[in-house]
């Protein structure tokens, strides 16, 4: 059997709105996504809160396999969701075949907790927020809305052009695997396969772009240059110029409204 087949039998589909599983239940595995957005969510005085928003090669539900705990939050698919579902003893066995998917795993969890720290700091300005909302809402206030921007990377080789509309753009190769094909697909541009599997993540923050490098990356990402450090956060503005192992690309900021519908 390939390794492809392998994950296959261990692939779930969810519909839109579909509950993974809940808050507090025992849970004996972890989940991979392959495709759609997943929410994480607790509940707190009788009311759910969105603490997380997963997409493509995130995982999630991996305390329950690593400390044999209940679940710590619910998680329900936001859209058409596809996971691998990895119990305990293919997870073990996953570690000792491959050290990656372990440094991967730290990396992801050190993400969420900076997440969840910005969180805590954000409920701190929550009030002062509430204020200047309510001032703009008094009449006679008017409130120019930001328009929404995208990126666009133009690669010098070729011409091809890569939309960048989400918020989260992993930049790789198709992997045929796990069949993860990420949002800057450059399995036809990279002929060296120099670009790994997941390379890097571009992502949109207050309307602004940051390039994230992958672990594991062995032939780097560099921004007009200067090379991105693993898992830092590497601001990329317009007509920057950015590589991904030996493929060169020049990035543009353009308006969201402006791209073919």
């Amino acid at each position: 059997m390939s390794s492809g087949n392998f994950f296959a039998q261990y692939t779930v589909e969810y519909d839109p709105g579909e509950v993974i599983y809940k808050e507090d239940e025992p849970g004996n595995c972890m989940f991979v996504i392959k495709s759609g957005t997943v929410d994480l969510s607790k509940n707190a005085n009788d009311t759910s809160e969105t603490i997380s928003e997963l997409s493509k090669g995130d995982f999630f539900g991996e305390l329950s396999i690593l400390e044999h705990s209940p679940r710590m939050e619910t998680a329900k698919a936001k859209d058409k969701v596809s996971v691998v579902v990895i119990h305990r003893g293919t997870f073990v066995k996953m570690l000792k075949a491959n050290m990656e998917i372990a440094i991967r795993m730290l990396q992801k969890l050190s993400t969420k907790l900076r997440l969840s720290e910005e969180k805590v700091d954000e409920l701190f300005i929550r009030v002062s927020r509430m204020q200047s909302e309510a001032l703009l809402t008094q009449p006679n206030i008017r409130v120019n809305k930001e328009k929404k921007v995208a990126g666009k990377l133009i690669s010098l080789s070729s011409n091809r052009v890569f939309i960048l509309n989400s918020d989260r753009n992993l930049v790789g190769r198709y992997d045929p695997v796990t069949g993860i094909k990420p949002e800057v697909d450059l399995t036809y541009e990279d002929d060296n396969r120099s670009v790994s599997r997941r390379h890097a993540i571009i992502f949109r923050r207050n309307n602004q772009f940051f390039v994230q490098e992958e672990i594991g990356v062995l032939n780097g990402t560099y921004v007009n240059g200067t090379k991105a450090t693993n898992g830092g956060e590497h601001p990329v503005k317009d007509q920057d110029m950015v590589n991904f192992g030996m493929l060169a690309f020049k990035f543009y900021v353009v308006d969201e409204d402006s791209l073919p519908q």
